[in-house]
């Protein structure tokens, strides 16, 4: 089933940071789109829960050194 969620980003501080993150979940068979806002510190992800789930998302996330709540 076809999702959007939200996640809180902790340690990404710069626009690299972000676009690192962004590039690493998209890789992720069954993620649709990644958008984020620096500002409050969120990263959305569309994706297909049937195909990847949060907890992938998030070791992606936490593999770059970045801590990403779910």
């Amino acid at each position: 089933m076809r999702r959007l969620n939200y996640f809180m980003l902790k340690g990404a501080k710069t626009e690299e940071d972000y676009k690192r993150v962004k590039e690493a979940i998209e890789k992720l068979d069954g993620v649709f789109k990644v958008d984020y806002e620096m500002a409050a510190e969120v990263v959305g992800v569309d994706y297909d829960d049937e195909k990847v789930s949060k907890e992938q998302i998030k070791s992606a996330v936490d593999s770059l050194g970045y801590t990403l709540i779910i």
